[in-house]
């Protein structure tokens, strides 16, 4: 039974991707896959119901800073990507909308990295959580900014 009605386009192939729906512990889940490249799309949120691993999902797709240093665009928002490391494993993850792009075999690696007690680059991530807040902090800056001369 699935219920995305919008197939999008695999980000390195642009071939419309197929959907497979994945039985999972609560409602299944509907997954993008490419019949080219075997590239899988998750949205926000999938990864992690797949990997059953909060701390390497929430490592990849929380905190991800504002840089982008992905070729890819996002295939659901069209929004810019940026490429997260789990280890050796490079992941692209959307900056908007938090949906991830798996090359073939990276969801394997992933799911052994899970097995084994991912822990991460703690200083990397500080890292991106700082460029998160001068991002937000500039941002409520000009919006004040823009009230002030607009009233």
């Amino acid at each position: 039974m699935l219920s995305k009605n919008n197939k999008i386009d695999c980000p390195r192939c642009w071939v419309k991707m197929n959907q497979t729906e994945i039985n999972v512990l609560g409602p299944n889940i509907i997954i993008d896959v490419c019949p080219k490249c075997n590239g899988v799309w998750f949205d926000k949120g999938e990864l992690n119901k797949i990997l059953k691993d909060r701390k390497l999902s929430d490592y990849l797709t929380k905190d991800i800073g504002t840089q982008t240093k992905s070729k890819l665009v996002c295939p659901r928002c069209g929004g810019l990507m940026d490429i997260e490391n789990a280890e050796e494993l490079e992941v692209d993850v959307c900056l908007n909308c938090n949906g991830v792009w798996l090359d073939q075999g990276e969801l394997e690696g992933l799911k052994t990295k899970s097995e084994k007690g991912f822990h991460g680059n703690k200083e990397e991530k500080a890292l991106e959580k700082w460029e998160e807040m001068v991002k937000k902090n500039r941002e409520s800056s000009f919006n004040r900014f823009i009230r002030k001369i607009t009233r």
